[in-house]
């Protein structure tokens, strides 16, 4: 179980940290800035339904919170980028 749940956070940590360094790499273009954010949230939306199915406790509660941390970031990524 534990070598499982370092394999998930991993893959959860490659998502987070793939969408922070292309967004880092796209500078300068916030149309395709905005567009890996919205990439990485989606990710970060399925890996986290998927990861809960895996483990057995996927929930309407936790479907709904991840697709609302996740809208958050896209709101605070449109609001810092205009």
């Amino acid at each position: 179980m534990k070598k499982e749940s370092i394999f998930h956070g991993g893959i959860l940590c490659f998502i987070l940290m793939g969408g922070v360094y292309m967004f880092y790499l796209t500078r300068g273009n916030i149309g395709t800035q905005l567009f890996v954010g919205f990439c990485t949230t989606v990710a970060y939306i399925f890996w986290g339904i998927i990861h809960h199915m895996i483990v057995g406790n996927l929930h309407r509660k936790i479907v709904i919170e991840y697709i609302l941390i996740g809208a958050i970031a896209l709101v605070l990524m449109l609001t810092l980028s205009l």
